[in-house]
This record gives structure tokens, sequence and C-alpha cells, in this order.
């Protein structure tokens, strides 16, 4: 619930770009697309939704209030998205996707951050210096592993390179800023561990594999029948699935 003592900036922020956040409840989804709304709304009642600048819903799940926040694409609107919301020790959970870097990931293979290398310029405003290493929150992430291990059957966890570029993988001096323990690189992970922390809320974010940009396989290149096939059925399998492990977080 809303905190009436909260500083008038802190208010007027959280206002501006939450329209209504009085609704916003204390286990929260962040999500990238806001056309996928309708699809969570689907599996809640009692829904309330909210927005300004950022759109959102909340309803109940299993007899307990959840929120779905949309928030873009890129580490600048995922952070200050997080760092925005006056919701100390709220459970944060972001859903992704990412490409696959370690030679044992493939197309469709699930992935949890547990720490995010910081190359993506966000975080250097919350006090992280470049390319240094953000952690999630441990006991969301414990959860989250072992949640998730028991309803998919290829995940991986481990580090992960959050970059502001796409465009910027395509040339090969972009990958020596990326270090070899680097599992998968995304566009969210450090900024959003980082503006949870800054903030103190328990944040995990996990991710599927969309592409392989180190193996013939890019964001850029056409993909096999059998790819697609598997990327669409992780697509549609992303609502059900996100709920299901925030409910249990």
């Amino acid at each position: 619930m809303w905190n009436h003592n909260v500083d008038k900036p802190k208010k007027m922020i959280e206002d501006y770009f939450f329209g209504n956040p009085t609704f916003i409840a204390e286990k929260i989804l962040f999500v990238k697309r806001d056309t996928r709304l309708a699809e969570y709304k689907e599996y809640l009642t009692d829904i309330k939704e909210f927005g300004h600048v950022w759109q959102g819903l909340t309803g109940t799940l299993r007899s307990e209030k959840v929120t779905i926040i949309a928030i873009g694409i890129g580490p600048s609107l995922v952070g200050d998205v997080v760092y925005a919301l006056h919701r100390p020790d709220a459970i944060c959970l972001y859903s992704g996707t990412c490409g696959g870097l370690y030679e044992g990931l493939e197309i469709g293979d699930y992935f949890i951050a547990d720490q995010a290398v910081c190359g993506d310029g966000y975080t250097l405003y919350v006090g992280h210096s470049p390319l240094s290493v953000v952690s999630g929150d441990l006991a969301s992430l414990r959860s989250l592993k072992s949640l998730l291990a028991a309803k998919v059957d290829r995940v991986d966890n481990g580090i992960t390179f959050t970059t502001s570029s796409v465009v910027r993988e395509v040339d090969d001096d972009f990958w020596k800023i990326v270090d070899k323990q680097c599992r998968i690189i995304e566009m969210a992970a450090a900024a959003f561990y980082a503006a949870a922390l800054a903030t103190g809320k328990r944040a995990a974010a996990y991710f599927w594999v969309t592409d392989l940009p180190t193996r013939g396989k890019s964001f850029f290149e056409p993909l096999a029948p059998e790819d697609i096939r598997i990327k669409q059925e992780r697509y549609n399998r992303t609502v059900s699935l996100d709920l299901e492990l925030l409910s249990c977080l």
C-alpha cells in the first residue's frame, strides 16, 4: 500500500510515471511490451489498471495481489522504472529475452541471471563503475532457480553482460569488451539489479534465448524452421510461466 510518509519528490515522480501507484502490489512482474498486458489480464481477477508513462495492471492471482508493469526495451527504461517505483522490500521479477553466448546454450533455453556485468551506462548513475558486476537478490534467485528447474527442461544460470546496443554486436571489436565468463547478453539485468539494490527491492531476472550472436544465429540472421518453432513456443508460454513463477516467489 502507498506510504503517505514518502517525501514529496518521490511521490511526485511515482505519481507522474505510474498515474495511480496506490494500486501497485508488493509482488511485481516487469515485462517488455505493453501489447501483452491483455494476455496477463486473462489470468487475474479484481483487475485495476494504471499508468501514465508506464502502463500496468494489478489483480488477484491465487488469492494474492500481483502487479505487471510494461517497461519497454533498454537499460535506461528498465532502470528508471524500478528506481521510480517506491516499494522497498517489493519482490521484483524481470522476464525477458537474451542472446546465448555459452556454447552449451541453444535457442529456447532459459537462463537465470545471478550477476550482471554493467556494460549498459545506466548503472553508472546508481553507483556502479563501467564493467563492474552487480548481483540480484540471493534468496529470490535461489527460489527462482528451484521453481524454474521444476517447470522447464533446459535452464542455466550465471553471469550475463548487459549492453545498451544491439547493432554494435555485428562488429568484432564489440566482443572484446564482453568477458568470456558471460554466458548470455541482454539489455536489462544490470540496470534492473542496480536500481533495485539502490531502492531496497528484492530482484531476480530470467530470460529465454532468442539468438546466438557469436555462432551464426544472430538477431539479424534468418533462423531454421525448427528454431522458429521453438521461439514461437517459448513466446506463447511466457505469460503463464511468468505468473506461475511470480506467484511462488
